[in-house]
């Protein structure tokens, strides 16, 4: 039997297909329900109640804003720092095109990073490059408040919300796990290399923050965003520790090792067997693409070739 043929090569594709340029799979939607799948309902819902069921007005002074919006001074100054989380799932509430914008991004993109990293792992990504957003929007708050360096000028209670540092992690870290797939782009319809686009929104979002555009918190958020984005992606074991407030990942890992039975068969040259594709394939399954060392990523390939 083929690599081709096993079922962990059958998932079903949304749109993309094969990625041009690279080596894998792009756009993969597992069947089930993945995190990306999860992340959107949970921000849709959330979008929702904030504006149908809590609203005031239609504002962002409904219950939800109040609660989960961050603000230097709600976040800092009262030490409601879970501000920092929550504010990553709240959207205007005058504009369906924030959420929305947000939600089809996340569609997009996310299959292929949470398929690079494995659903555990990607959900810490995502929430970090949300976290580094909102923390660059506080730093330049405070650094425009108390230097010459005054790049914002929202003050201490200006809110930030939105999904979109988040989303710019995401969008850099496809740049890293597939730089040359081709994205043809909805305005202007034109094709772009995944490496040319991340690196152009982060382009215009520097250019728009320096220039001091009315969205220029958020332009900081964009940007925290594609930092964390850049240096996770190539730093990924250290995102386990992102849980660690339930428990040690470390611990878990162990575990995993010694419930997974009896050690493979060594394979030092030629086609590895059948036990060792299986073994590999099911890894990948687990924890991602990201989780493979280069002996098993060279084993898989020799395998992909039809070597059987």
């Amino acid at each position: 039997m083929g690599i081709q043929d096993r079922d962990y090569n059958r998932s079903s594709y949304g749109i993309g297909g094969n990625q041009s340029g690279g080596g894998g799979r792009v756009f993969m939607r597992n069947p089930g329900w993945s995190v990306t799948i999860w992340l959107i309902v949970i921000n849709l819902t959330i979008h929702f109640l904030a504006v149908i069921v809590f609203a005031s007005a239609a504002n962002q002074s409904g219950l939800l804003y109040r609660l989960g919006q961050l603000t230097i001074f709600d976040a800092f100054q009262r030490l409601e720092v879970w501000r920092l989380l929550t504010f990553q799932f709240l959207h205007d509430p005058n504009s369906l095109l924030h959420v929305g914008f947000n939600m089809f991004g996340l569609w997009i993109f996310g299959p292929m990073v949470e398929d690079y990293l494995g659903r555990k792992k990607y959900l810490a990504f995502y929430l970090i490059c949300g976290l580094s957003g909102g923390m660059l929007f506080a730093v330049l708050n405070v650094l425009g408040a108390y230097t010459p360096l005054n790049l914002l000028r929202d003050g201490f209670h200006t809110p930030l919300i939105g999904a979109s540092a988040g989303v710019f992690g995401v969008i850099m870290a496809c740049a890293f796990v597939s730089p040359n797939t081709v994205i043809r782009l909805l305005f202007p319809p034109i094709p772009l290399k995944m490496r040319t686009l991340a690196y152009g929104y982060v382009g215009l979002a520097a250019f728009n923050l320096l220039i001091g555009s009315r969205n220029a918190g958020g332009e900081a958020a964009h940007i925290g965003g594609a930092v964390a984005g850049f240096f996770f992606i190539r730093n990924s074991h250290l995102l386990l520790d992102f849980f660690d407030v339930f428990g040690d990942s470390r611990k878990g890992k162990s575990k995993r090792k010694r419930s997974r039975g009896p050690k493979p068969k060594k394979y030092d040259k030629g086609v590895p067997s059948d036990e060792d594709v299986d073994r590999i394939l099911d890894k990948v399954s687990r924890e991602g693409l990201g989780s493979l060392s280069e002996k098993e990523k060279k084993s898989l390939n020799k395998a992909s070739k039809g070597e059987d």
